[in-house]
Protein backbone atom coordinates (compact mmCIF):
# COMPACT_ATOMS: atom_id res chain seq x y z
CA UNK A 1 0.00 0.00 0.00
CA UNK A 2 1.57 3.71 -0.86
CA UNK A 3 1.77 5.98 1.20
CA UNK A 4 -1.16 8.04 -0.31
CA UNK A 5 -3.33 4.90 -0.15
CA UNK A 6 -5.77 3.97 3.10
CA UNK A 7 -7.56 0.98 3.54
CA UNK A 8 -11.11 0.56 5.31
CA UNK A 9 -11.00 3.52 7.62
CA UNK A 10 -14.35 4.55 9.58
CA UNK A 11 -16.50 7.24 8.15
CA UNK A 12 -19.32 9.28 8.32
CA UNK A 13 -20.75 10.54 4.89
CA UNK A 14 -21.72 14.55 5.83
CA UNK A 15 -22.32 15.59 2.55
CA UNK A 16 -22.74 14.65 -1.22
CA UNK A 17 -22.85 16.44 -4.18
CA UNK A 18 -23.24 15.70 -8.00
CA UNK A 19 -20.09 15.17 -10.03
CA UNK A 20 -19.62 15.70 -13.75
CA UNK A 21 -22.19 12.80 -15.09
CA UNK A 22 -22.64 10.05 -12.81
CA UNK A 23 -20.01 10.90 -9.94
CA UNK A 24 -20.34 12.35 -6.40
CA UNK A 25 -18.25 14.74 -4.35
CA UNK A 26 -18.72 13.20 -0.96
CA UNK A 27 -17.35 15.11 2.27
CA UNK A 28 -16.97 12.35 4.75
CA UNK A 29 -15.64 12.86 8.95
CA UNK A 30 -12.93 9.74 9.27
CA UNK A 31 -11.99 8.95 12.56
CA UNK A 32 -7.98 9.00 11.89
CA UNK A 33 -7.69 11.54 9.42
CA UNK A 34 -10.41 14.40 9.97
CA UNK A 35 -12.61 15.51 7.30
CA UNK A 36 -11.81 13.86 3.81
CA UNK A 37 -13.06 15.14 0.42
CA UNK A 38 -13.56 12.11 -2.12
CA UNK A 39 -14.51 12.18 -5.85
CA UNK A 40 -16.95 8.46 -6.44
CA UNK A 41 -16.72 7.79 -9.91
CA UNK A 42 -19.61 6.20 -11.49
CA UNK A 43 -22.07 6.38 -8.30
CA UNK A 44 -24.94 7.65 -9.86
CA UNK A 45 -27.76 7.24 -12.90
CA UNK A 46 -29.48 3.62 -13.63
CA UNK A 47 -27.78 0.43 -12.72
CA UNK A 48 -24.70 -1.21 -13.77
CA UNK A 49 -24.63 -3.27 -16.74
CA UNK A 50 -24.37 -6.45 -14.33
CA UNK A 51 -27.97 -5.01 -13.32
CA UNK A 52 -26.03 -4.19 -9.95
CA UNK A 53 -27.50 -0.19 -8.38
CA UNK A 54 -24.56 2.27 -8.37
CA UNK A 55 -22.76 2.50 -4.61
CA UNK A 56 -24.32 6.20 -4.91
CA UNK A 57 -27.02 4.15 -2.45
CA UNK A 58 -24.77 3.97 0.43
CA UNK A 59 -23.51 7.36 0.23
CA UNK A 60 -26.19 9.46 1.87
CA UNK A 61 -25.61 11.40 5.23
CA UNK A 62 -25.23 9.59 8.07
CA UNK A 63 -23.91 6.61 6.68
CA UNK A 64 -21.23 4.90 8.75
CA UNK A 65 -19.10 3.59 6.08
CA UNK A 66 -15.68 1.83 5.73
CA UNK A 67 -13.92 3.14 2.76
CA UNK A 68 -10.86 3.13 1.16
CA UNK A 69 -9.01 5.97 -0.90
CA UNK A 70 -6.23 6.66 -2.68
CA UNK A 71 -4.76 10.67 -4.02
CA UNK A 72 -2.29 13.20 -3.68
CA UNK A 73 -4.05 16.25 -3.59
CA UNK A 74 -7.13 17.38 -1.12
CA UNK A 75 -9.45 15.75 -3.17
CA UNK A 76 -9.37 11.76 -3.38
CA UNK A 77 -10.64 9.36 -5.16
CA UNK A 78 -12.68 6.46 -3.37
CA UNK A 79 -11.96 3.16 -4.39
CA UNK A 80 -13.87 0.98 -1.99
CA UNK A 81 -16.53 1.10 0.45
CA UNK A 82 -18.85 -1.17 3.00
CA UNK A 83 -21.88 0.08 4.70
CA UNK A 84 -21.71 -0.03 8.70
CA UNK A 85 -24.54 1.64 9.80
CA UNK A 86 -27.21 3.99 8.25
CA UNK A 87 -29.63 6.06 10.35
CA UNK A 88 -32.86 6.87 8.89
CA UNK A 89 -33.56 10.52 10.96
CA UNK A 90 -36.84 12.14 10.13
CA UNK A 91 -38.55 15.74 11.04
CA UNK A 92 -36.30 18.49 13.42
CA UNK A 93 -33.69 15.54 14.14
CA UNK A 94 -32.53 15.23 10.47
CA UNK A 95 -32.37 19.23 9.70
CA UNK A 96 -30.34 18.82 13.02
CA UNK A 97 -28.01 16.50 11.54
CA UNK A 98 -27.57 18.48 8.51
CA UNK A 99 -26.94 21.34 10.52
CA UNK A 100 -24.28 19.38 12.49
CA UNK A 101 -22.83 17.98 9.04
CA UNK A 102 -22.10 21.97 7.67
CA UNK A 103 -21.08 23.00 10.67
CA UNK A 104 -18.18 20.44 10.31
CA UNK A 105 -17.90 20.56 6.88
CA UNK A 106 -17.13 24.04 7.00
CA UNK A 107 -14.92 24.62 9.93
CA UNK A 108 -12.56 21.28 9.34
CA UNK A 109 -9.52 21.55 7.74
CA UNK A 110 -8.93 18.49 5.50
CA UNK A 111 -7.14 15.93 6.65
CA UNK A 112 -6.85 17.43 10.07
CA UNK A 113 -8.24 15.04 12.74
CA UNK A 114 -9.21 16.75 15.65
CA UNK A 115 -8.99 14.52 19.13
CA UNK A 116 -12.36 12.75 20.03
CA UNK A 117 -14.25 14.40 16.80
CA UNK A 118 -15.35 11.12 15.99
CA UNK A 119 -16.92 9.99 18.88
CA UNK A 120 -18.15 13.18 19.99
CA UNK A 121 -20.31 13.27 16.25
CA UNK A 122 -21.43 9.98 17.08
CA UNK A 123 -22.57 10.90 20.64
CA UNK A 124 -25.12 13.93 18.65
CA UNK A 125 -26.12 11.47 15.71
CA UNK A 126 -26.95 8.27 17.90
CA UNK A 127 -28.91 10.87 20.09
CA UNK A 128 -30.82 12.38 16.88
CA UNK A 129 -31.80 8.94 16.08
CA UNK A 130 -33.12 8.05 19.62
CA UNK A 131 -35.05 11.42 19.58
CA UNK A 132 -33.37 12.28 22.75
CA UNK A 133 -33.92 15.85 23.80
CA UNK A 134 -33.06 18.00 20.61
CA UNK A 135 -31.53 21.54 21.81
CA UNK A 136 -30.01 20.35 24.72
CA UNK A 137 -27.92 17.93 22.59
CA UNK A 138 -27.24 20.86 20.06
CA UNK A 139 -25.67 22.86 22.69
CA UNK A 140 -23.16 20.65 24.38
CA UNK A 141 -22.53 19.34 20.72
CA UNK A 142 -21.73 23.02 19.83
CA UNK A 143 -19.84 24.10 22.89
CA UNK A 144 -17.71 20.88 22.60
CA UNK A 145 -16.92 21.59 18.83
CA UNK A 146 -15.72 24.49 19.36
CA UNK A 147 -13.53 23.27 22.63
CA UNK A 148 -12.27 20.12 20.07
CA UNK A 149 -11.14 23.15 17.71
CA UNK A 150 -9.11 25.42 19.88
CA UNK A 151 -12.07 28.04 20.50
CA UNK A 152 -13.83 27.02 23.35
CA UNK A 153 -16.00 29.38 25.30
CA UNK A 154 -14.10 30.26 28.12
CA UNK A 155 -16.98 29.59 30.94
CA UNK A 156 -14.72 29.38 33.80
CA UNK A 157 -13.08 32.90 34.72
CA UNK A 158 -13.96 36.17 33.57
CA UNK A 159 -11.35 38.13 31.05
CA UNK A 160 -11.40 41.30 32.85
CA UNK A 161 -9.73 40.36 35.98
CA UNK A 162 -9.40 36.61 35.90
CA UNK A 163 -11.70 35.63 38.52
CA UNK A 164 -13.73 32.65 38.34
CA UNK A 165 -17.18 33.24 36.93
CA UNK A 166 -19.93 33.72 39.94
CA UNK A 167 -23.54 32.19 40.16
CA UNK A 168 -24.91 35.65 41.07
CA UNK A 169 -23.05 37.87 38.95
CA UNK A 170 -23.85 38.87 35.35
CA UNK A 171 -21.78 38.61 32.47
CA UNK A 172 -21.37 40.66 28.76
CA UNK A 173 -19.96 38.11 26.16
CA UNK A 174 -17.04 39.76 23.89
CA UNK A 175 -15.14 38.06 21.24
CA UNK A 176 -11.88 38.94 22.14
CA UNK A 177 -12.21 39.39 25.69
CA UNK A 178 -14.81 36.85 26.69
CA UNK A 179 -16.89 37.25 29.83
CA UNK A 180 -16.94 41.07 31.80
CA UNK A 181 -19.12 41.78 34.54
CA UNK A 182 -22.20 43.67 33.73
CA UNK A 183 -25.82 44.23 35.05
CA UNK A 184 -28.39 41.79 33.50
CA UNK A 185 -28.78 44.73 30.51
CA UNK A 186 -25.46 45.49 28.17
CA UNK A 187 -24.39 49.48 29.40
CA UNK A 188 -26.91 50.53 26.08
CA UNK A 189 -29.93 48.57 27.53
CA UNK A 190 -30.23 46.58 24.39
CA UNK A 191 -28.28 42.71 24.81
CA UNK A 192 -28.98 40.76 27.63
CA UNK A 193 -26.10 39.24 29.63
CA UNK A 194 -25.73 36.21 30.69
CA UNK A 195 -26.24 34.64 34.31
CA UNK A 196 -23.76 33.02 35.97
CA UNK A 197 -25.05 30.16 37.04
CA UNK A 198 -25.79 29.36 33.57
CA UNK A 199 -22.36 30.05 32.41
CA UNK A 200 -21.07 27.58 35.64
CA UNK A 201 -23.71 24.93 34.72
CA UNK A 202 -23.16 25.26 30.82
CA UNK A 203 -19.56 24.04 31.43
CA UNK A 204 -20.67 21.27 33.22
CA UNK A 205 -23.19 19.96 30.72
CA UNK A 206 -25.52 20.57 32.88
CA UNK A 207 -28.36 22.08 30.55
CA UNK A 208 -31.89 22.68 31.42
CA UNK A 209 -34.92 24.29 29.18
CA UNK A 210 -34.93 27.07 31.02
CA UNK A 211 -31.00 27.86 29.54
CA UNK A 212 -31.97 26.67 26.18
CA UNK A 213 -32.78 30.48 24.63
CA UNK A 214 -29.39 32.03 26.31
CA UNK A 215 -27.13 29.18 25.35
CA UNK A 216 -28.37 29.41 21.75
CA UNK A 217 -27.35 32.87 21.46
CA UNK A 218 -24.07 32.10 23.08
CA UNK A 219 -23.03 29.22 21.09
CA UNK A 220 -24.16 31.75 17.88
CA UNK A 221 -22.31 34.28 18.92
CA UNK A 222 -19.13 32.05 19.37
CA UNK A 223 -19.68 30.03 16.31
CA UNK A 224 -20.17 33.68 14.06
CA UNK A 225 -16.51 34.83 13.76
CA UNK A 226 -15.45 31.05 12.46
CA UNK A 227 -18.26 30.63 9.66
CA UNK A 228 -17.89 34.23 8.37
CA UNK A 229 -20.63 36.15 6.31
CA UNK A 230 -21.90 33.16 4.38
CA UNK A 231 -25.25 31.97 6.13
CA UNK A 232 -25.57 28.43 6.68
CA UNK A 233 -27.59 26.72 4.08
CA UNK A 234 -28.99 23.95 6.48
CA UNK A 235 -30.77 27.09 8.63
CA UNK A 236 -31.79 28.90 5.75
CA UNK A 237 -33.89 25.93 4.40
CA UNK A 238 -35.28 24.18 7.43
CA UNK A 239 -36.05 27.86 9.09
CA UNK A 240 -39.52 26.73 10.05
CA UNK A 241 -38.76 23.44 11.70
CA UNK A 242 -35.02 23.90 12.42
CA UNK A 243 -34.43 24.54 16.00
CA UNK A 244 -30.68 25.36 15.39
Amino acid sequence: MSANTFELQPAWVLHTRPYRDTSLLVDCLTRNHGKVSLVASGARGAASKAGKPRRGHLLQPFSRLLISWTGKTELKTLRQLEQDRYLLLTGKYLYSGLYANELLVRLLQPGDAVANLFDLYEWLVDGLNQQLPLEVKLRIFEKLLLEALGYGIPLSYDGEQGHAIRDNQYYLYQQDNGFVPCHALDPAGRVPCFSGAVLNAFARNEVTDLMLPDLKRLTRMALAPLLGNRPLRSRELFRQADPV
